[in-house]
């Protein structure tokens, strides 16, 4: 479940990992205290750490991140106001902070032996059901623990083929590995319809303040079954036939099945302890999301800990050391999420919204074409390299300025939710494809585009004509 070594211990990487300890000390500072000192004192520390790590950097970082810089510099030129300055660094670091401490989930996971034994369960289905368990563990595993997910789902699947598969034809074999790779990324990609744990819902909630989860969530959650029931349909329309005694199956372990509820429970368990402190305390949701995750994180190590004396403690400090140890390794996508939370509001501050919303009212002459302009904007933009959550929260923020007659901010949200669960398996260009292909040995472009282009092509234009009727209707 570690993709990359552990980092090297250097002068270097000791202040890098100190300065996301201030980003998140500053976050969390943030939600009790209201000065603008916390997020100049925030990025500047941000900015330290990506000096620092930039040879872990992307084109996409690059890209993201030289953008950014861009736009900082214009704003600066333009007299953008110290408190309008404060709230982008303040966005910005809380996507690093939360992007940092869920980091933690993962590294806690990787000593969980439920994780294992969900793992093995769900990769040991029969046939018939296999494409539904490895889309659910895919979307589980992903809500919990991102890309360790997919990590260890993929590599116990493509040992478990290796080893139950070699009597079958080649084209059958390439069919499984094929069908079981596509359902786990299609279940991964469903997180940012509804998960309140990720960064895909958190950054439109961001760029949309006037947007609470409930407004959006359950109608993501259905969005995502109907998703995964596409994604069946087309598993099952497709699928070749395959003679009965090749339909040989590993025998799946009972005793397994206890460790795929128990994941589920973490993810009840976590979301249900932000919506606890959300209500409780006031706290807006992201404040409680930023709370509850380093919390649950050393309960669930003290858990696995639970066994002896001192080893609860000895877990939990070692959770600690290893998600700090890790800051460094992911500076790539700490700056392409960090980056989305200060564009969205510096393309707020530079644009003529004005001029901006004159122009929409003169080519948009309905709701539903807003619709399809910020769907098919949205998946152009990532299919040519540009992060779904960059778009994602420039448009959201755009949407809430332009005040598009019969379009709701929910309405824009989910939509652009939608728009980012096809993208994300389908451009060999976003680090989800590449990721998949390099655990299977397929090259991205084939994991994408020939694997799974046809779902995320057709999932797209279903989602975008569903929601322009929707919209168009008033339902939404």
């Amino acid at each position: 479940m570690q993709p990359f070594p552990p980092p090297e211990r250097s002068a270097r990487t000791l202040v890098a990992q100190g300065c996301i300890i201030v980003v998140i000390l500053a976050s969390l500072a943030g939600i009790f205290i209201h000065s603008a000192a916390i997020g100049l004192t925030a990025g500047a520390a941000l900015a330290v750490f990506l000096v620092l790590c930039w040879r872990q950097f992307t084109i996409a970082t690059w890209l993201t991140v030289g953008l950014c810089a861009l736009l900082l510099a214009a704003a600066m030129v333009c007299g953008i106001d110290i408190e309008t300055l404060s709230r982008g660094l303040e966005r910005m670091a809380f996507l690093a902070a939360l992007l940092a401490l869920l980091g933690a989930l993962r590294v806690v996971a990787s000593e969980a032996p439920e994780v294992v034994r969900a793992g093995r369960y769900l990769t040991t289905r029969p046939p018939g059901r296999r494409y539904l368990a490895m889309n659910f563990g895919g979307h589980v595993f992903g809500v919990l623990i991102n890309l360790g997910g997919i990590a260890l789902l993929l590599d116990m699947t493509r040992r478990s083929l290796e080893e139950t598969s070699a009597h079958l034809p080649p084209d059958l074999r390439e069919w499984r590995l094929r069908r079981i790779t596509t359902a786990v990324l299609r279940g991964f990609a469903l997180a940012p319809l509804w998960s309140p744990i990720g960064l895909g819902l958190n950054a439109l909630l961001l760029a949309m303040p006037e947007l609470e989860y409930a407004d959006i969530g359950p109608a993501g959650l259905l969005a995502a079954a109907l998703f995964l029931a596409w994604g069946w349909f087309l598993d099952w329309a497709g699928a070749p036939r395959i003679p009965l005694t090749s339909r040989a199956a590993p025998r799946p372990d009972a005793a397994d099945r206890g460790g795929v509820a128990l994941l589920v429970m973490h993810v009840a368990l976590l979301a249900g302890l932000v919506f606890g402190l959300h209500a409780a305390t006031g706290l807006q949701f992201q404040q409680a999301l930023l709370i509850a995750v380093p919390g649950y994180s050393l309960a669930w190590a003290a858990r696995i800990g639970r066994g002896g004396p001192g080893r609860a403690g000895a877990v939990m400090r070692r959770a600690t050391a290893g998600t700090i140890r890790r800051f460094p390794l992911a500076a790539a996508e700490i700056g392409v999420f960090a980056s989305a939370g200060l564009l969205s509001v510096l393309a707020l501050e530079l644009l003529p919204i004005d001029r901006v919303q004159a122009l929409v009212a003169a080519l948009i002459g309905a709701p539903w074409q807003m619709v399809v302009l910020l769907n098919l904007s949205m998946f152009a933009l990532a299919t040519a390299g540009v992060n779904p959550i960059i778009t994602a929260s420039v448009l959201g923020g755009l949407v809430t300025q332009l005040d598009v007659p019969g379009l709701s901010d929910a309405a824009a949200a989910l939509c652009l939710a939608g728009t980012w669960s096809c993208v994300m398996g389908f451009t060999p260009l976003m680090t989800t494809v590449v990721y998949a292909g390099a655990l299977v040995g397929r090259p991205a472009a084939v994991v994408g585009f020939r694997w799974n282009g046809l779902y995320c092509l057709s999932g797209l234009a279903l989602w975008t004509i569903g929601m322009a009727l929707l919209v168009q209707s008033g339902l939404m």
